[in-house]
């Protein structure tokens, strides 16, 4: 055969699809470099096979494959779905298909690609998992759990399907379940440090910060360069209380990723927390200067406008923030606390409710809702939101174990009640009488922001916000009491100061976490040199005024009306107990009164704190410390007395 007869049966067997000798030569030896390892070798052999034969399946799936490998989802995807059409019989093909066209996020091609791959082989596990990431990037959560927990239910030692089933559980509110499934990839898979990385994210979610913080810190040690498990460990750190720890977590986070807006956004929330607004507003526009759509960041920088007393350029935030994320629930939240939602706004959050699917999102919606309709004077419509926007956040906290048990809870302050100091005696073991720690207790929405608004208003004064620290700072409470020895509570008292004035340097630092007037007995023992003031307010109005504001943090007991009055009821129970156990020094103000009176009701204050009287507070609404509480807008306003007596117009409705 003469070369221009070789050259017409090369057409001929190309055309037949054919592959030349030299063809399979190529194939066989990019097969091989491809099993060594040699992927550039091997890639060049696969595409001179492509030139001379386009539909060699086996140089479509592995040259896909190599593209995957070397970080070219969308060319892997091509050849892959190419090698697909080639072969519809091979599960190797469908399986790496359907998850490249996930990483797409190519959802309705990849359930295809799985849905076929399951029809060649029913239990194929990864199939299963496959399905379950192609459906939840379609939305379908709860189809996409039927996979996923199929997935798991075929091969146990499944690390990917564990992972990805703890994650949809984690996204529709199922906490504990999620940690279970997390620990039990931990399990299957030490080395990996996704699964304590996402536990971690879970226990803060669920209220273990010390578990949290440890399973990050195991994520970060078994892989320094995880970005995730750093930020992850900043939220662990900062929900502690240990804002220096956390800026350092987040810094670190974005130092091994640049753009890693969530840890940006993270950092300038650490660093508004500790009271640095200029630094906060710096790293947040930051962020949406990097990234303008960034709904979250726009909605935190708003905070620090309004911290800093700047309502007009807060409220232009937020409207940024619902313009870039229609449905973020905090930022309408906030829009409605600033009386500006319009009745067009009003008529767009009825359509976004209309078919809003239930998360927390959606119930800071209705509390917009009922916020806005509530200072229009609607009250049936604005307490017909508010049952709403209960009853789901309810829901919600209790899928993800966090219900309230109102028996439980009155046996367990009881319990302190009866084991701290119950006749009023007690060693005071804390050996740094440090006097710069204010305890501001009492219920929540009885004007524990304001009062310590107008502490922080003064040069001597700084406001910590809710650090919540003593709720963990000694495991086993109130039992372990007893067995305290005096080094470990100066140990114990000395990390608590140190997170409670990191950043503050002024003669009194405020801890307004209102649910420390049941650990009153712990700060008598480590404190001795604190202050507390408790502040209370009409039972009616603070009632109504909880069952009104959707909480950052847990509180289901504010979601029903019964709860709040059994949680008030305990909680003057605790405080008239600490008045007659305690040595240390108790303040009662009074909401209405303070209103009423504000120059001598802060006079005496400042007397209480041993601080000298400064006209400057008077004027607290304009200081330029962090508000960090459901109070926001209402500390940034003269003090105003629309709020005392509110809860009458609603008796009727709750009676």
């Amino acid at each position: 055969m003469n070369r221009q007869e070789r050259r017409k049966q090369k057409k001929l067997d190309k055309a037949a699809g054919k592959p030349s000798p030299q063809t399979r030569a190529r194939l066989t030896a990019g097969v091989t470099a491809f099993r060594d390892g040699r992927f550039d070798e091997a890639e060049t052999a696969f595409r001179k096979v492509l030139d001379d034969h386009p539909r060699e399946v086996e140089a479509l799936h592995l040259l896909g494959l190599i593209e995957y490998q070397t970080g070219r989802i969308d060319e892997a995807a091509d050849h892959l779905v190419a090698a697909s059409m080639v072969d519809g019989e091979n599960p190797a093909i469908h399986a790496n298909l359907a998850a490249v066209l996930n990483l797409c996020g190519r959802g309705a091609e990849a359930e295809a690609a799985s849905r076929h791959l399951l029809s060649l082989t029913p239990d194929n596990a990864e199939a299963h998992n496959n399905l379950a990431v192609a459906l939840e990037l379609q939305g379908r959560i709860e189809d996409a759990e039927v996979a996923s927990r199929r997935a798991v239910e075929l091969d146990g030692k499944y690390l990917e399907a564990h992972i990805n089933l703890g994650n949809l559980c984690f996204r529709k509110g199922a906490l504990a379940e999620a940690a279970d499934y997390y620990r039990a990839a931990a399990e299957i898979d030490p080395t990996n440090p996704m699964p304590p990385g996402n536990l971690g994210i879970v226990l803060r979610r669920l209220g273990d910060l010390p578990g949290a913080e440890e399973a990050c810190r195991r994520a970060v040690r078994l892989r320094p360069d995880y970005p995730e498990g750093f930020n992850a460990l900043g939220n662990a750190l900062a929900a502690r209380g240990d804002l220096t720890g956390a800026q350092e977590a987040f810094q670190q986070a974005i130092t091994l990723r640049d753009g890693y807006l969530e840890a940006r956004a993270n950092l300038a929330a650490a660093l508004f927390k500790q009271g640095d607004l200029a630094a906060a507003e710096a790293a947040y526009r930051d962020a949406v200067a990097r990234f303008d759509g960034f709904a979250g960041a726009w909605s935190g920088l708003g905070m620090v406008l309004l911290a800093k007393g700047d309502t007009t350029e807060a409220e232009s935030a937020f409207r940024r923030a619902v313009e870039a994320h229609e449905t973020l629930g905090d930022a309408w939240v906030n829009l409605a606390a600033a009386g500006a939602l319009t009745e067009d706004d009003e008529t767009r959050l009825d359509g976004l409710l209309a078919d809003a699917p239930e998360n927390d999102q959606t119930a800071q919606i209705h509390f917009a809702q009922a916020a806005a309709r509530d200072r229009r004077g609607d009250h049936a419509a604005a307490w017909d939101a508010a049952c709403r926007g209960n009853a789901m956040r309810r829901r919600l906290l209790i899928a993800a174990g966090q219900g309230f048990d109102a028996d439980a809870f009155e046996g367990h302050i009881g319990q302190i009640i009866e084991t701290v100091l119950p006749d009023g005696s007690g060693e005071t073991l804390g050996a740094l009488g440090d006097e710069r720690p204010v305890l501001i207790v009492g219920m929540p929405r009885a004007g524990t922001t304001l009062v310590e608004q107008i502490i922080s208003s003064h040069p001597d004064g700084a406001g910590a916000g809710e650090p919540d620290m003593l709720a963990t700072l000694l495991p086993g409470y109130p039992g372990a009491l007893a067995d305290l020895a005096a080094d470990r509570a100066d140990e114990l008292a000395a990390d608590y100061l140190k997170r409670l004035t990191a950043g503050r340097d002024a003669k009194r630092v405020v801890d307004k976490t209102p649910f420390n007037a049941f650990h009153l007995g712990l700060v008598h023992t480590l404190l001795p040199g604190a202050r507390v003031v408790w502040c209370r307010r009409d039972a009616a109005d603070t009632a109504l005024s909880c069952f009104f504001t959707n909480f950052a943090r847990g509180h289901v007991w504010s979601t029903d009306m019964g709860d709040i009055a059994r949680v008030q009821t305990v909680m003057d129970r605790a405080m008239a107990h600490w008045q007659g156990a305690l040595g240390l020094p108790i303040l009662e103000v009074q909401y209405e009164t303070l209103i009423a009176d504000q120059e001598g009701q802060s006079r005496r204050l400042f007397e209480f704190l041993g601080l000298d009287w400064d006209p400057v507070c008077l004027d607290f609404h304009q200081a330029g410390g962090a508000v960090l509480t459901a109070s926001n807008w209402q500390v940034r306003k003269p003090l105003y007395k629309g709020a005392v007596g509110r809860a009458k117009v609603y008796a009727a409705y709750h009676s």
